[in-house]
């Protein structure tokens, strides 16, 4: 969890009153890194307020469509089928885990002895 803002405020106020960095760090309880990255944010900015979050669209893979490719090209790798959904392959391989479907390939190789 962050610290919020108002406690940032009264902290970096606190030093700007004359409170020494190391008091500060000590009597709040907070890192020498955390102090002086609000010290800095502050007088760059002017505020301590957290940056928005981006808005994004979520993207839900169609089981059926992701069946039809894995029967198309039954070879593809989750990078290729990724590439095709405009996806991450963690969400082709959550997706096929929940459909019950696994990827592993078998490598000619591992089958000799």
């Amino acid at each position: 969890m962050s610290y919020s803002v108002d406690f940032r405020e009264f902290v970096v106020k606190k030093v700007h009153d004359g409170m020494s960095k190391s008091e500060a760090v000590e009597f709040f309880n907070i890192g020498h890194d955390t102090l002086y990255r609000w010290l800095k944010k502050h007088a760059e900015i002017g505020n301590l307020a957290d940056k928005e979050r981006k808005s994004y669209k979520s993207k839900k893979i169609c089981s059926q469509r992701l069946l039809e490719k894995i029967e198309e090209s039954p070879d593809a790798t989750l990078e290729e089928i990724s590439q095709q959904f405009l996806c991450s392959q963690v969400a082709v391989w959550k997706r096929l885990k929940k459909l019950g479907i696994t990827r592993k390939k078998n490598h000619a190789i591992r089958g000799k002895k």
